[in-house]
């Protein structure tokens, strides 16, 4: 039995989930000519429009709708200089997974007499950029201390998201959709995201970024949670974002990482500005687009050679996430302490398997035990 659907529709799905005609063909074992069939006539078989839901990571609801739905993200988008960006599968289905993990462990915080956290929404957007640093840091012992004993890049970010998850932040890190490894995310799509809440506040860092990458948007994300708003990043262009809100993350969050007095004092004003500038970001640990900003806001270089660095540096970004152990990824990318929370709940029977099975990402009852008794419940 065939149905008739509005080809528009068809091609938005395909479009939203960033395929071009001959990638959704491979997918569905069809010929190119059949996919460019279907969007000139919408003609398809409650079969083909179950394979084509699915391929495209479209809900089947939305492919019988007279005209392509709007999106809209449950949180404010700053991904682009206007604030307007699309808005793909991968993105939505990340956002809801992580706001169903804090969902849970808002209530299981709840349930078990936690208080809220003070310094969530403590800080307003024209607070000092140096005095919100300091606020953030009296809370968090981030920056160059930890910088400066870190031996590479790596440990740096492990330490800073160590001080976050000890102060009750959770902190998500993945480059995938779940544990759907073809469900890869695209560092152009998104950086990062935060979700804001008292009890339960949340990060997501798209480890598809360099580690120096990752530390920033961390960094730009904590300020989001001081100020009190949820929100998605992106970096993709030389130039701050034209909202004021973004403009400052960005400020606090690179005074955070390189204090400016700190910054000015470590600066050679006689070697060569890049030289200066990948030294910089070695020594701090971070990426070398933040001490390239860091350097053009101090007036050590001019913005022709910012724009210039930024060219030659923007592709560093633009790295394949690490895989490794599901056991060590797993608390990684659902936050080691929900996923220490959802586990011992779990085995104490606050909650069943099946609802700490989903949300940590197993399908496999011994593979949960194995993750259990790694952690050490």
């Amino acid at each position: 039995m065939n149905t008739n659907l509005e080809p528009n529709v068809l091609r938005w799905a395909r479009i939203r989930a960033g395929l071009s005609p001959e990638e959704l063909a491979k997918r569905l074992g069809k010929k190119v000519s059949r996919v460019v069939e279907w969007e000139m006539d919408g003609i398809l078989s409650l079969k083909q429009v179950e394979a084509l839901a699915e391929k495209t990571h479209t809900p089947v609801g939305y492919l019988f709708l007279p005209k392509p739905p709007v999106e809209k993200l449950p949180v404010k988008d700053f991904r682009t200089v206007s604030g307007v960006a699309t808005v793909s599968p991968n993105l939505l289905d990340v956002i809801y997974h992580a706001q169903r993990r804090q969902e849970w462990y808002r209530d299981h915080l709840k349930k078990a007499g936690n208080e809220p956290l003070p310094f969530i929404g403590s800080l307003r957007p024209d607070t000092r950029v140096e005095t919100a640093a300091e606020v953030i840091r009296s809370t968090l012992s981030i920056g160059p201390e930890i910088s400066f004993r870190a031996s590479s890049w790596e440990e740096s970010l492990e330490l800073h998201v160590e001080e976050a998850e000890d102060a009750g932040i959770v902190v998500m890190r993945s480059s995938i959709v779940g544990n759907a490894t073809r469900r890869a995310i695209s560092v152009s799509d998104f950086r990062g995201f935060a979700l804001c809440d008292k009890y339960a506040p949340v990060l997501f860092i798209n480890t598809a970024d360099s580690k120096a990458a990752q530390l920033f948007t961390l960094a730009h994300e904590l300020v989001h949670l001081w100020i009190g708003e949820s929100v998605v990043f992106n970096l993709d262009d030389s130039l701050p974002p034209d909202q004021s809100v973004e403009r400052y993350c960005n400020s606090v969050g690179a005074e955070l990482l390189i204090p400016m007095a700190m910054f000015r004092v470590h600066w050679r004003t006689q070697a060569d500005s890049y030289s200066e500038v990948v030294r910089l970001g070695r020594q701090f640990k971070v990426s070398t687009l933040v001490t390239a900003r860091r350097a053009l806001d101090a007036g050590f270089i001019d913005q022709p050679r910012f724009k210039e660095i930024y060219a030659n540096e923007v592709r560093r970004y633009h790295r394949k996430g690490a895989g490794g152990s599901f056991y060590r990824s797993a608390p990684i990318r659902a936050g080691r302490r929900l996923t220490r929370s959802l586990v011992v709940s779990a085995l104490e029977g606050g909650t069943s398997y099946r609802e700490a099975m989903q949300l940590v990402g197993v399908s496999s009852i011994n593979t949960f035990h194995e993750l259990a008794k790694r952690l050490g419940c």
